[in-house]
């Protein structure tokens, strides 16, 4: 065999080895980069000195494929956030089959751990949105309304599976309780994104978990 004829073969058997993506692929993966570029640049520098180029550069296109892909800043900020309530909403706020009460309020507790450990950047951009949405970027304070009402809807759904079914003091103020787990949770993250070498989340995350259930188990009432 030729070395033509060798370099043909390699050339033919790593196109086997390595088919052609198609557009709808290769559209999902700029989508996936812009969005992680935005995030990135957001939780850096915040909305408003983030530019569509500064996005661009970052996820390796240019700012016009930007612009196609989210139409605006405004746009992928958006799409950032619905990603990771989205993320949320499956993983943490939907109810497993069988899991109620007490169970299911430690669920979401690790559900919101497991989120911290490989979402740091994501978590800070949407920290860093969530402050936008007091001012540059308050036509989209509602998304952020609706991400913490839903937060706190799933802990309070769990309070009251608690005590319907004895595991939960009946004199606990669900709605209330819920809105102390989700200010405190919050609060933590935020410090933690302040001062991440400082604050172990996850550990703070536990701990909070063991003095809620602590305070509100029947069995210590």
């Amino acid at each position: 065999m030729t070395e033509s004829s060798r370099l043909n073969s390699r050339t033919d058997g790593q196109a086997a080895r390595r088919p052609r993506r198609t557009q709808a692929e290769r559209r999902a993966e700029s989508e996936r980069e812009i969005l992680r570029a935005g995030a990135t640049l957001f939780g850096r520098q915040g909305y408003t000195a983030t530019t569509l180029e500064q996005i661009g550069k970052e996820a390796g296109y240019s700012s016009a494929l930007v612009s196609l892909r989210y139409g605006s800043k405004e746009g992928i900020a958006e799409a950032i956030v619905d990603r990771l309530q989205s993320r949320a909403g499956s993983e943490v706020f939907e109810p497993e089959e069988g899991v109620t009460g007490l169970a299911r309020l430690n669920r979401l507790f690790d559900g919101y751990s497991d989120l911290i450990r490989d979402a740091g950047i994501w978590l800070r951009a949407l920290f860093m949105l969530m402050t936008d949405s007091l001012g540059p970027l308050n036509g989209k304070i509602d998304l952020f309304r609706a991400g913490n009402d839903n937060f706190a809807a799933a802990f309070e759904r769990a309070i009251r599976e608690g005590q319907e079914a004895g595991e939960i003091r009946t004199d606990v103020d669900s709605a209330g309780t819920a809105f102390e787990i989700l200010a405190s949770i919050r609060g933590t993250t935020l410090l933690w994104l302040l001062d991440p070498d400082k604050v172990d989340l996850v550990a703070a995350i536990e701990n909070l978990r063991a003095s809620v259930e602590d305070r509100l188990s029947a069995r210590t009432g």
